[in-house]
């Protein structure tokens, strides 16, 4: 699944794909659906106003926005030079589009797995 954000004037390409959570895990040792239910929980509670984002949330949703947008496009630059390419990027404004994406995508796997099983089971 692949979708377009517009970011400090710029649109972005990001994807999700099962590329994604490897690319994530390879780059950065980490749980990419692990990481992102963190992230969504955390998000929730800065909107509604109980908690705020720390450094290191913050950190995350970059290594997974980039990821993401890797995914949609090899020939960007490593993380660091691909984030000095925004004057902004608003965790607030990003974030929820593509947790979307990402929860599209491992419910279309999930879909796709289930329907594999009644097929073997027939």
């Amino acid at each position: 699944m692949e979708k377009v954000i517009n970011i400090d004037g710029k649109d972005i390409r990001f994807k999700s794909t099962a590329g994604t959570l490897m690319r994530y895990r390879m780059n950065f040792g980490r749980d990419l659906i692990k990481d992102i239910a963190k992230l969504e929980k955390r998000y929730k509670a800065v909107e509604n106003g109980e908690d705020e984002f720390e450094i290191y949330d913050l950190e995350m949703f970059e290594k997974i926005a980039w990821s993401m947008a890797k995914t949609a496009d090899n020939n960007i630059k490593n993380i660091e030079n691909w984030l000095d390419d925004f004057e902004s990027f608003s965790i607030m404004v990003v974030l929820p589009e593509i947790m979307d994406l990402l929860i599209a995508n491992l419910k279309q796997e999930q879909d796709s797995k289930k329907n594999l099983m009644q097929v073997v089971r027939k």
